[in-house]
């Protein structure tokens, strides 16, 4: 198996990734560096998550695997629904809108998990929007 990002081998180190359902996607080096910050804000802003969302970005649509689970989580937390979603992409001009994808890839379906949905509108976007509020964001 090869790294989504680097493309370096991936080493099985613990009994949990031999285990594990779906292939790994990161390697132990990358893997280090998404790392979950809050409810609101996924994961902590570093240089090589920077790198990750440039190359989303610029078209490689394989890395929104990278957030599925984790916004997937944060979404469903929120009781959202895609009725209920505003999507803010990083940029304007981009190959393929990535995080509509990635939205649209996520399974909300409130009859699957029991919730009661949101008339809140949820906002979902790359980094912080000022004067927005019930937001997530991939990075803050």
């Amino acid at each position: 198996m090869k790294c989504v990002v680097c493309d370096n081998d991936i080493r099985i180190d613990t009994l949990k990734q031999l285990c594990a359902l779906n292939p790994l996607l990161l390697c132990s080096h990358c893997s280090q560096n998404l790392v979950l910050k809050s409810a609101d804000v996924l994961y902590d802003d570093n240089e090589w998550i920077r790198f990750v969302i440039d190359k989303l970005n610029q078209g490689d649509i394989a890395l929104t695997l990278l957030f599925k689970n984790d916004l997937q989580k944060a979404l469903l937390k929120k009781k959202a629904t895609h009725a209920n979603i505003k999507i803010i992409e990083a940029k304007k001009d981009l190959p393929y809108p990535w995080l509509k994808i990635l939205i649209d890839s996520i399974r909300l379906d409130s009859k699957d998990h029991h919730l009661v949905t949101s008339l809140e509108s949820v906002v979902v976007a790359v980094e912080k929007q000022k004067d927005v509020g019930n937001q997530f964001v991939i990075v803050g």
